[in-house]
């Protein structure tokens, strides 16, 4: 049977896409033939590419037939550089075949052909594999035949992104007909997507492109299936995902270079200002449209007045586009005014696309004309000859920046007054010069007023004057002056009257001259010369009403009615003739003003024309004409003379003197009073100037076959739009027409029918080069007007002009916002809501509006502006206020009036018209309340502040205005009077406001204390009616909320201090003095001064050297003294930050304040404080690690201070401790280094206190004053006590002070304690200077201070007690010192208050905390004569790592009574270093008995053994610590491995050198003897104070029967009082007569006055009645004769010693009573023998009984009176001492065993104890008492 043979090769990876897939080859088993075995292994198939193979991937087969054969080729090539070998396996089909495999050989870039030939049989699906093989790797190529059919290739996905909502966004994409058939495409999709085209047909391999639409239709996110359905009839399919986001586009608007936000919040209006523009101009601005949105926009434009309105002056050119995603475009706005001094205002409406936003743009614009002006009114050329010239110049000036077009209205050619230009076009900004000319032709006076008409502006005037003489006639010379008279007189009606009446009038009196010159009635009375109705014109002419309402010919005073001025456009155009209203009855007039001869072909005969003159005056006239015979148009007669009010005919001739031409001129005509004619007929205040009337004359001779010429001109406007104006008032428009040819041009305006047009002038020849029509517009009714107004040139019809003339009279129309009506929000009582409401003129004019309320109405509403001016398409907003006044609805109608304002301001306007307006309102009341009703912002630093957020709450319908208060409540240590002033500490950002209805409003709440103190601030609030006050004061405050804070300064405190290096001997409670931490404590706990926080954190605020301080907080930080050279001495303060925030501390030295100056501004002076203080810094003597740092509330951290050795001497060195905001303390670091040789004491201070004593005590108690050898050698001290003998006898002999030990010897490095008895005889204070000496020393003074107090004033407030209370010393270690491993659970021990004879017991434990090091620890007292107050067991012991030891501290009250501050020191050893120790010591013996008996003689070394001697081994007492100088002695100082690095000093090379050789010869001569480990030592602090025994019975009776005496210590301490030796009796103190006299004589005196003293005899007979009192047992009996003494009182003093270190054991019973044997013989000899007494007494007795009642035997009686001596023994044994002694013995053991077990963990001290009731058993009584008795067990 064959066998199958696998083999599995190893997985192989492949790269996927950034990701490792492992793939395992597959496995193929092949069956073995009979002689071949054949083993085909699949490897994994490879890229050929990455073989170095270029092939196809795969070979398809399409469109093919069964039955055929069908062969492609696989192309081979090695794209690699080296020669391959591939091997390939045949198909495994037999439909496909290739060749026979065997191996191709390829070289570098050699190419291989493998047919492949496919054979179907049937239509189906053939697919099959041709695998290669290379040495690389095996690689296969797929060969498949395929059937045709129908695929297309669509997306999978298209993604529109974000669009617009209603735009629309196009995509395209391309499907591909991937199948082998024609397929017809169709498209399947929902809105908002769609697809073009939507049916298509594609050949196979066509690709064909479509478009997608993505139009959404709201902000939403769409996704949708399109589905292309393909195939025959579609049954296939294929679906592509479409997804699109819709978005709002948002368009704001705003100026170019403003930001979005300028927009109106309110109408949303951008407003683009043009400024004023002249007509005629285009001006452009840009504004700026934002899409703030992240798709495109499209916008347009809208523009909704273009359509409706005749004069529409803004334009916009781009009234679409697109605003990009998140950017802005920009869009011009146009404004091209065309007309004079009118305000535009427009509106463009932005909206995007759908319509979804809209913004305004408001364009406001003013046209404006030129500025022009005549440097002079009045032209006067004088007096001139007839026949002579004069020459004048004019200035005209333009002051504006357009150019301006003048034209001066007169015939050169025909009149007297020549000018040099007519016409002419003034820059912007120039003056012009013209010529003036005067050539009179008549001895007359002359005067004209000639109009120079400024284009778009208006006419000016300049009058001429000039005086023609002749040598016949010679008139009077006309002045100026006489004009402006002339002016004042035709006000006044005097001008009609010739001037010879008037002079006449005047002689009379009836009339007179004012200030000016000018007559005038001199009264105010009506003086009429004819009637009114003789005075005016035929029904021809309208006179114009006059303005002051006088009427002609009424005189008035002229100084209450001033002159009347014209507008300069009435003045010219109400001229009679082209208009009906003249301004003033003309003196003279003509019936005609033009005379048109037409066309004359005929040039010999022409017509004549014929015009009338007429005279309105009172006097005769002359006329006379300028125009002569011999020009071509000539007036006859040309001087004639009119009466007054008569008429006069004139014929006009026209005498052409050349054909086709055209002819015009304009005649001048002057008219005078003939009595003017000589200067001496005429007065200076009655001179007249004459009056000019023109005559335009116009013809042309063209002949009938030529025609006229043809204008070549040019108007500046085809249409006039004019202002509108209210019913019958005018408005005119200029004109420009330009000649721009060679030829006149003669025109003729047609006249309107109507009169509603009229132009001037009218009909002329155009001679010059401009021609300005000035065309007036007068509506008679309300509507548009709309006239062409016809334009004949040249008198031919071929060249008519038509121009457009558009007008209307307004009537007043504005449009209400919200169709009249107008609602307020409910508004709370009193207070005004405000709304604006926007009108909108509609009508062309502009209108002025006045606001109408009703009487009712006026207390509720108010409007600003009530009154104003609104132009033309303008929206206007008002502010309306509404104030109700009790709470109901309400209902208000205004009502708008309004009226044209008319072309001008003083316009009196047209109609009015009223609009009605309904205004509802509703009064409303409500409250405020605040979210929370206690806001705490905790504690907050003095001077900084804290802030947190209120928040209020309107919950009412109406919106309300508030005021807020604040009430300050403070609560603290300063007194009402000081803080009465303080400001407020709570500030809010708003105190005033307004909550809207149903809304909140956030407050910021700030407060700022200034004190520390704690700050309750209430919070109230106020309804405030700002519109009535009279409400206002009833309005009552309402509690809002309370506010509460506390004022804190940073503040931190010492809770621990520890000191080693040289300061290892001071105890805490010494250091706690040194560096007096007490008062710091204090300081920091106090508040800052002003000053202090000047500088709130540290700061370099000085240029001095030594900064200035500004606190009085000064203490010193006194680090003791030692000799030189030894160990710095280290002090370890713990910080705790006591407070309840922060606090960020420094200590600066002075160095940190110093501001660093220039080099140049140092000056090199210091004095020696300065250079004290340089050399300390310098030498880094002080160092503090760290010098600054953070306490968070409650954190605690260290702080070391160190003092170097260095150098000797006292130092000191300022440094400021500063708190962040907090207090200043100035800390004066002193220290003091002591040479070796000198003999020190250190005193911290040179004053002491001692504790107050009361008055009257008979033994007062010792205390205790330390010195402190702070040097290497003994120093022996001693007290002068000089003093104390002086104040003794200032106090009557009594010894106040009293040193005890004033003299002794002080080891070094050790403290003594110098005993003193303070004994004050009066409640004051006593102060006394002792000096002490020290020998070989220096010798100090130190103030003893002592205060005697009266305890029956003093009471409760002076306790007696050991001053354990009154220090802050902590009892227990905070601070780690570096190498401790052993701590004692407290360090301070109070025994309080003790009577004398007792003890005092305290437990201390001692732990080991090191988890690897076990420890050793020995106690020892520091002075040998606390022995014997003290004992503590066990005394030395041994403790494992983490073990804890509990010792017992005895305290014996011994001696006399006195203050008790003791300190023991633990020393602790490290046994690992001691072991260590001993194993060196061993080897250092073995070497040392090795040199001792191993030597080697040598010449050089003779000597060697001497110098090999045995040093000295020196242990140091058990009793004390090591004293400085043994230090000394010692190989190095305490704490070797734990100490500071010593200074660096750098020595030279040589001294190096000669360092190393020394010390290596020193190491081959000598090893030196290893010194034992330094122990760490520890300090127990104990205190006590000790009171005699009746002394603390009165003071402490609640106290006393807690502890027990010793009268065995009581009776040791007589005998020792009884062996000392008496002091020597005292003798008798001589005294002098003199001193007796005066002790006798104030003993009398005192007597005396007891004896005269009533209370005195009344106190001694209230004494003597006083019953006695209930404890007048205990006194002392009388004892029986020959009885027995008692036994000692427990007061009895007993004297007990104790050993050095070991506690007594307290006696036994046994060795109590064998000890004592000698004392109890005698007491029990007494006792025998008063009991015989006592039995000799009672015999008779007993015999008496016997024999009259035998009741008892003999044995009875005897056992009987055994039992009685029994039980007196025991009673006896109970009073002895040692009876006491044992049983308090026997307690203090059980209770010391109880906690003992306890700490052994034996049994849980702190449970609940359990009870256990025993069952009743039956048995004898005692067992049933036993049984009844229960019992408790723990």
């Amino acid at each position: 049977m064959p066998t199958t043979m696998m083999q599995v090769s190893q997985p192989v990876s492949h790269p996927i896409g950034g990701q490792t897939i492992k793939q395992m080859p597959a496995m193929k088993s092949v069956q073995k033939s009979k002689q071949v075995s054949i083993e085909v292994v699949e490897k994994s198939m490879c890229n050929p590419g990455d073989l170095g193979i270029e092939v196809v991937d795969k070979l398809v087969w399409q469109n093919w037939q069964p039955g055929r054969e069908y062969t492609k080729n696989i192309v081979l090539k090695n794209v690699k550089v080296k020669t391959q070998k591939i091997k390939y396996n045949v198909p495994n089909t037999r439909f496909f075949t290739t060749l026979y495999p065997k191996p191709v050989v390829l070289s570098a870039g050699t190419s291989f052909s493998l047919p492949v030939t496919f054979r179907p049989l049937e239509k189906s699906l053939y697919e099959d594999k041709i695998i290669f093989h290379t040495k690389e790797g095996v690689f296969e190529i797929i060969i498949k035949a395929v059937l045709p059919e129908y695929d297309i290739e669509v997306p999978e996905r298209l993604n529109f992104n974000m669009c617009a909502a209603q735009d629309h966004v196009e995509a395209t994409f391309e499907v591909k007909n991937s199948g082998d058939l024609n397929s017809e495409l169709e498209w399947e999709i929902t809105e908002p997507f769609t697809i073009q085209p939507e049916v298509t047909k594609l050949q196979p391999g066509e690709v064909k492109t479509f478009k997608a639409t993505f139009k959404p239709g709201s902000a939403t996110v769409y996704e949708a299936t399109a589905v292309c359905k393909y195939g025959q009839e579609g049954e296939l399919s294929k679906i592509s995902t479409l997804v699109g986001i819709g978005k709002y586009p948002h368009i704001i608007v705003s100026a170019v270079g403003r930001p979005a936000t300028t927009l109106n919040r309110d109408t949303l209006e951008a407003v683009v200002e043009f400024g004023p523009t002249a007509v005629g101009t285009t001006v452009q601005k840009m504004v700026e449209l934002h899409n703030l949105a992240p798709v495109r926009a499209p916008y347009k434009v809208e523009h909704p007045s273009a359509l409706s309105r005749i004069d529409t002056v803004f334009q916009c050119p781009k009234m679409s586009g697109i605003v990009p995603p998140m950017s802005s475009v920009k869009i011009p706005i146009t404004y091209n005014p065309n007309m004079v001094e009118v305000t535009s205002v427009d509106y463009f409406n932005i909206t995007a696309i759908g319509k979804v936003s809209k913004s305004v743009i408001k364009c406001v614009a003013s046209s404006k004309g030129p500025e022009v002006q005549l440097g002079a009114r009045v032209v006067n050329f004088m007096q001139i000859n007839v026949g002579e010239k004069a020459t004048r110049t004019i200035d005209i000036v333009n002051n504006s920046d357009i150019d301006a077009v003048f034209q001066f209205e007169i015939d050169c050619e025909e009149s007297v007054f020549k000018f040099q230009h007519l016409t002419g076009t003034l820059k912007a900004n120039s003056t012009r010069t013209i010529i003036l000319n005067f050539a009179p032709t008549h001895p007359i006076n002359y005067h004209r007023r000639v109009t120079c008409m400024i284009h778009n502006r208006g006419p000016l005037f300049l009058d001429l004057l000039g005086t023609a003489h002749s040598e016949l006639i010679k008139p009077a010379v006309i002045q100026s002056h006489h004009l402006d008279n002339y002016r004042t007189h035709v006000e006044r009606g005097f001008s009609v009257f010739p001037p010879e009446q008037l002079n006449e009038l005047r002689q009379q009196g009836r009339l007179e001259l004012d200030d000016a010159g000018a007559l005038m009635a001199p009264v105010k009375e009506d003086y009429e010369v004819e009637p009114i109705e003789m005075l005016r014109f035929e029904n021809s002419y309208k006179r114009a009403p006059p303005p002051s309402g006088v009427l002609i010919g009424t005189v008035e005073n002229p100084t209450e009615h001033a002159l009347h001025h014209y507008p300069p456009m009435d003045e010219y155009f109400n001229d009679g003739y082209h208009s009906d209203v003249v301004n003033f009855v003309p003196h003279v007039s003509t019936d005609i003003h033009v005379v048109d001869f037409g066309n004359c072909q005929n040039l010999r005969v022409i017509e004549d024309r014929v015009i009338n003159v007429t005279n309105h005056t009172k006097g005769k006239i002359t006329i006379q004409w300028g125009a002569g015979s011999e020009k071509t148009f000539s007036v006859t007669p040309e001087v004639i003379d009119i009466p007054p009010l008569k008429s006069c005919a004139f014929q006009v001739k026209f005498r052409p003197n050349a054909p086709n031409q055209f002819f015009g001129a304009e005649l001048e005509c002057y008219a005078y009073y003939k009595s003017l004619r000589d200067y001496k007929l005429v007065e200076d205040s009655t001179h007249s100037p004459p009056w000019c009337l023109t005559l335009n004359c116009t013809g042309h001779t063209f002949m009938p076959n030529n025609e006229t010429f043809l204008p070549r001109y040019t108007l500046d406007s085809a249409q006039l739009v004019f202002p509108a104006v209210n019913t019958k008032e005018s408005t005119y428009r200029t004109l420009l027409m330009t000649n721009n040819g060679t030829t006149p041009i003669l025109f003729d305006l047609q006249k309107d029918p109507s009169s509603t047009y009229t132009v001037k002038p009218a009909k002329a020849l155009l001679k010059g080069g401009q021609q300005i029509f000035v065309v007036k517009f007068l509506p008679k009714e309300v509507k548009t007007y709309k006239h062409k107004l016809k334009m004949r040139l040249n008198d031919n019809t071929k060249y008519d002009k038509e121009l457009q003339l558009v007008g209307s009279a307004e009537a007043p129309q504005v449009l209400l916002d919200t169709q009249g009506e107008m609602f307020f929000k409910p508004t709370c009582i009193g207070t005004s809501s405000k709304r604006t409401y926007a009108i909108k003129n509609v009508s062309r004019i502009p209108l002025r509006f006045e606001w109408k309320l009703r009487f009712a109405d006026k207390n509720l509403l108010s409007v600003t502006p009530e009154s104003g001016i609104i132009q033309p398409n303008e929206s206007l907003s008002q502010i309306w206020s509404f104030i109700p006044k009790q709470e109901q609805k309400y209902l208000m109608k205004p009502a708008l009036v309004v009226w044209g304002q008319g072309f001008s301001s003083t316009s009196s306007g047209g109609k009015k018209k009223q609009f009605d307006v309904r205004a509802i309102g509703e009064g409303s009341i409500g409250d405020i309340k605040a979210e929370e009703s206690y806001l705490d912002f905790g504690d907050v630093i003095v001077g900084s502040t804290g802030s947190k957020h209120i928040t209020l709450f309107n919950n009412s319908s109406c919106s309300l205005h508030y005021r807020l208060s604040i009430d300050q409540t403070l609560d603290g240590p300063y007194p009402e009077e000081m803080t009465r002033t303080d400001d407020i500490g709570l500030e809010l950002d708003q105190m005033e406001g307004v909550i809207p209805a149903r809304s909140r409003q956030v407050i910021s709440a700030m407060v700022r204390p200034i004190r520390r103190l704690t700050y309750q601030f209430a919070i109230s609030y106020q309804l405030i009616t700002p519109e009535d006050e009279s409400n206002a004061s009833r309005q009552e405050p309402q509690h809002l909320c309370h506010v509460l804070t506390t004022g804190v300064f940073p503040t931190m405190s010492v809770t621990d201090a520890r000191c080693f290096g040289s300061s290892v001997g001071i105890s805490k409670k010494q250091l706690w003095a040194l560096f007096s931490l007490d008062n710091f404590n204090v300081c920091l706990d106090s508040d800052p001064s002003a000053r202090e926080l000047m500088y709130s954190v540290q700061t370099r605020h000085s240029h001095k050297r030594r900064p200035p301080v500004y606190t009085r907080a000064i203490m010193d930080f006194n680090f003791s003294a030692a000799p030189l050279g030894s160990e710095a001495c280290f002090v370890n303060l713990m910080f705790e930050n006591t407070g309840t925030v922060a606090t960020e501390w420094s200590f600066l030295f002075p160095s940190d304040l110093h501001m660093e100056l220039e080099y140049w501004a140092e000056t090199g002076e210091f004095d020696e404080d300065e250079l004290h203080e340089m050399k300390v810094m310098d030498n880094n003597l002080f160092t503090i690690e760290p010098k600054k740092g953070r306490l968070e509330p409650g954190e605690c951290g260290n702080v070391t201070f160190s003092y170097k050795h260095s150098i000797a001497g006292t130092d000191r060195l300022p440094v400021l401790l500063k708190l962040a905001r907090g207090r200043e303390i100035l800390l004066n670091f002193i220290g003091v280094t002591v040479d070796a040789d000198r003999r020190y004491i250190h005193f911290p201070s040179s004053k002491h206190m001692f504790t107050p004593v009361p008055v009257g005590e008979k033994i007062s108690p010792k205390q205790v004053y330390e010195l402190y050898n702070g040097g290497a050698v003994p120093v022996q001290y001693q007290f002068d006590l000089t003093s104390l003998d002086l104040i003794r006898q200032e106090n009557f002999d009594q010894p106040i002070f009293e040193c005890i030990n004033p003299s002794g010897e002080i080891p070094p490095g050790r403290t003594l304690n110098i005993e003193w008895r303070f004994s004050p005889i009066e409640a004051k204070t006593y102060m006394v200077d002792v000096p002490i000496h020290v020998h070989n020393g220096d010798t100090a003074i130190v103030t003893f201070t002592g205060v005697g107090y009266d305890k029956r004033i003093m009471g409760d407030t002076m306790p007696m007690t050991d001053q354990q209370d009154l220090t802050g010393v902590p009892g227990v270690q905070s601070v780690p010192v570096p190498g401790q491993l052993a701590f004692l659970s407290q360090e301070r021990i109070s025994f309080g208050n003790l009577p004398l004879f007792c003890r005092g017991r305290r437990m201390v434990f001692v732990s080991n905390r090191s988890k690897t090091r076990p420890v050793t620890f020995e106690w020892h007292v520091t002075c040998p004569s606390d022995s014997q107050f003290l004992s503590i067991g066990p005394v030395r012991g041994y403790l494992n790592p983490g073990e804890s030891k509990m010792c017992r501290v005895n305290f014996i009250a011994t001696g006399q009574p006195s203050f008790y501050d003791l300190d023991l020191v633990c020393e602790v050893t490290d046994q690992v270093e001691f072991n260590q120790y001993k194993d060196r010591l061993t080897e250092w013996e073995a070497e040392r008995m090795r040199q001792k008996y191993e030597f080697t003689i040598t010449e050089e070394d003779l000597d060697a053994d001497k110098r090999i001697g045995s040093p000295e081994v020196t242990e140091r007492p058990p009793s004390r610590p090591k004293t400085m100088d043994e230090d000394l002695r010692a190989s190095e100082s305490d704490f070797v491995k734990y100490r500071t690095l010593p200074p660096i000093s750098k020595l030279s090379p040589d001294e190096e050198k000669q360092q190393c050789e020394r010390r290596r010869r020193n190491e081959d001569i000598l090893w030196e003897k290893p010194e034992p480990p330094t122990p760490f030592l520890l300090h127990l602090g104990l205190t006590a104070r000790t009171h005699d025994i009746r002394a603390f019975q009165i003071n402490f009776p609640d106290e006393y029967k807690k502890f027990y005496v010793d009268r065995c210590l009581s009776e040791q301490a007589k005998k020792n009082e009884a062996e000392k030796p008496k002091p020597a009796q005292t003798d008798a103190v001589e005294c002098k007569q003199s001193e007796a006299d005066v002790v006798s004589g104030v003993m009398a005196n005192v007597l005396r006055g007891l004896l005269d003293d009533s209370a005195f005899f009344e106190s001694v007979v209230k004494v003597m009645k006083d019953p006695v009192p209930y404890f007048a047992q205990i006194g002392e009996r009388r004892a029986p004769e020959g009885g027995q003494s008692s036994p000692s009182s427990p007061g009895s003093p007993v004297e007990t010693t104790f050993g050095e270190i070991h506690r007594p054991t307290p006696p036994s019973p046994v060795s109590s009573a064998s000890s004592s044997s000698s004392r109890r013989k005698p007491r029990s000899n007494k006792s025998s023998a008063a009991s015989e007494r006592s039995k000799q007494a009672s015999t008779p007795e007993t015999r008496v009984s016997k024999t009259s009642t035998p009741r008892h035997s003999l044995s009875e009686i005897r056992r009987v009176k055994d039992e009685e001596q029994k039980l007196k023994q025991k009673q006896e044994m109970k009073k002895l001492p040692e009876f006491g002694n044992t049983v308090e013995s026997v307690i203090e053991n059980t209770l010391l065993n109880v906690l003992t077990e306890a700490l052994e963990g034996e049994f849980n001290i702190t449970s609940r104890p359990r009870f256990i009731a025993l069952p009743k058993r039956n048995g004898s009584s005692s067992s049933k008492l036993a049984g009844n008795s229960g019992k408790a067990c723990k």
